[in-house]
């Protein structure tokens, strides 16, 4: 069975936990992994990340798009595709995405259009619970997609999910990154089967799925 439930009111978990926040959490996540990342600790304040700086975290995040003070990058995965990340301890927070992590907890795993395919299949004949994590003022179309998209690939594996893609790039998300002149994130997320990177959440930090 797969299940599908507003990642803004995480209550019960029934099966294997899956977060999305396409635009653009879950994406840069995915990248930071791809790129090398030991780990990447999701957090909901600041402060926590500020004392982790001192333990020799980099510093990824946002704040309603807006950069944060203090922190080494932005929440662009783009820009994290052209970073050297090899070994690097991350800590990340973001407006929605790093929340809805914590709140699926442990076992949760890291999806986006990035990794549809390779998520699929780990997840075929399994119990799924997918968690579109949204937006803090409603939903947000590019989350919702995704996980009608991966529902469709895990019960059929060959599926055709251009429609799904479509539509989240004509989006509320998509928009609201345009209006912000960050066009390229939306091309980059939308990517398909860019990679089998599957990160899981352990032990308080998400780590590349062995």
């Amino acid at each position: 069975m797969i299940r599908i439930t507003d990642g803004r009111y995480i209550r019960n978990i029934y099966g294997v936990p899956v977060v999305a926040d396409v635009f653009r959490a879950t994406s840069n996540i995915i990248t930071m992994i791809m790129k090398g990342a030991k780990e990447v600790v999701p957090l909901d304040d600041i402060n926590s990340a500020y004392v982790l700086k001192k333990e020799g975290y980099l510093l990824f995040g946002e704040d309603n798009l807006a950069p944060i003070k203090g922190f080494d990058y932005g929440n662009s995965p783009t820009e994290t595709s052209n970073l050297d990340l090899d070994g690097a301890k991350i800590a990340l927070k973001t407006t929605n995405g790093s929340g809805a992590i914590l709140k699926a907890g442990e076992g949760t795993l890291i999806g986006a259009f990035l990794n549809i395919n390779a998520l699929s299949r780990h997840l075929r004949n399994k119990e799924v619970h997918i968690f579109p994590a949204n937006l803090r003022n409603g939903v947000s179309t590019e989350d919702n997609e995704f996980a009608y998209a991966l529902t469709k690939k895990v019960l059929e594996p060959g599926s055709n999910i251009d429609v799904n893609v479509l539509r989240a790039r004509n989006g509320n998300g998509s928009l609201l990154l345009k209006n912000n002149h960050f066009e390229k994130d939306i091309d980059f997320c939308l990517q398909v089967d860019f990679t089998d990177v599957i990160p899981i959440f352990k032990d308080g930090r998400i780590v590349r799925m062995q």
